[in-house]
């Protein structure tokens, strides 16, 4: 600690305080590490956090490192290797945010995939100090990390839709980590984008004379980090997924039910005559007639129709509908009156058709002939 008090002069009070507060940091992460590596690593994203921690920790030795080094001929290379390394920091960050996001679905070696760009810029200014290095990592990081947490928020919001669609009652209450998975996504985007901004400045670490402002800087992102990783470490030790997993279990077994009851529904229903009902009541002539309509006309379930109609009729609704319109289309031309006449398009309507160009291409699909030719034919035959 003198050494470093003597290389600074004049600057020492400020060197000093951030040589107490990035101790405090470090000390912070690696408390962290032990609780979360000793009894919260039950989840990927929480073992992830452990792994980001250990690796934020070194990169706080970075400060010591360049007090240490502010004299040396070599010191501005030293410096960027050192930002490079923080870079592979924000990578650690990247995987953590997918895990907590989705977790389980991406296997350890495809995450590792995001830090292989900055591990090999770091490779690849430390054997080769090319100085285009720094400033394209620091390009990539922020459209990555832009399109990262973009993507992130729309898969949190598409969470949230889903069980907002497939939950009852006070059921939300059982999936709040979803609501501040969005809050520590925005928050660590945020910190990594100022970061990134900021580094520009701690490039020229070294070389500017305004030594104060960098240690005033680098300071209060001590304090910054200080909070933030609080704020993620005491949600990351209460974050469960087990609530999401039950919730998918019951609705699989809601399914099974559902499928049961339908198949015993299914029953009833091929001992009913549907036709005769449909006809009786020619529910078929409504133009805008809809499956969850004749459902509600005929007594039973929406999901119980389609499934009589697409396994007992081997059709679609609208085909097993339009059967009963052809049907009373061809009785209206059988019928047909020379002194009252309809047009085809009449006959198509009071049918049910809601266009006539369904009816003529349904009425030559079913008889083989248009309507006009077969009311011409039945004429010309009488």
């Amino acid at each position: 600690m003198l050494v470093i008090l003597q290389i600074m002069e004049k600057h020492y009070f400020y060197a000093l305080l951030l040589c107490f507060f990035s101790g405090i940091t470090l000390c912070q992460l690696i408390v962290y590490f032990i609780v979360i590596v000793l009894k919260y690593n039950k989840y990927q994203f929480q073992r992830v956090f452990a792994a980001t921690l250990l690796m934020l920790a070194v990169g706080f030795l970075d400060n010591f490192i360049m007090l240490a080094c502010r004299n040396i001929s070599n010191a501005e290379y030293i410096n960027t290797l050192l930002l490079l390394y923080d870079y592979l920091v924000i990578g650690c960050f990247m995987i953590f945010a997918i895990t907590l996001v989705h977790p389980n679905r991406y296997k350890t070696k495809q995450l590792l995939l995001i830090e292989l760009p900055y591990l090999t810029a770091f490779i690849l200014y430390a054997t080769t100090p090319i100085p285009a290095i720094y400033p394209a990592v620091q390009i990539y990081t922020i459209a990555t990390s832009t399109i990262l947490a973009i993507w992130l928020l729309l898969s949190i919001k598409k969470h949230n839709r889903m069980l907002t669609g497939n939950s009852t009652g006070g059921s939300t209450f059982e999936y709040p980590n979803l609501r501040w998975s969005a809050t520590l996504v925005v928050l660590m985007y945020a910190v990594q984008l100022i970061w990134a901004i900021e580094s520009l400045s701690q490039k020229d670490w070294f070389t500017s004379s305004n030594y104060e402002r960098n240690l005033v800087f680098d300071t209060i992102w001590c304090l910054i980090t200080i909070i933030y990783i609080y704020i993620i470490y005491k949600r990351i030790i209460q974050q469960q997924v087990t609530s999401f997993q039950t919730q998918e279990k019951s609705e699989q077994e809601n399914t099974e039910r559902l499928s049961q009851s339908s198949d015993l529904y299914y029953k009833i229903l091929t001992n009913t005559d549907i036709d005769k009902n449909i006809r009786e009541n020619k529910y078929y002539l409504d133009e805008i007639l809809t499956l969850q309509k004749l459902a509600t006309l005929l007594g039973t379930n929406r999901q119980y129709l389609s499934n009589y109609i697409n396994r007992e009729k081997q059709k679609t609704f609208y085909e097993y509908i339009n059967e009963f319109r052809l049907e009373e289309a061809k009785s209206l031309l059988d019928g047909y009156d020379v002194k009252h006449p309809y047009s085809m398009e009449e006959i198509s309507s009071l049918a049910g058709f809601n266009s006539y160009s369904t009816f003529l291409r349904s009425f030559v699909k079913k008889y083989g002939i248009s309507p006009s030719k077969y009311l011409k034919n039945k004429n010309s035959s009488a």
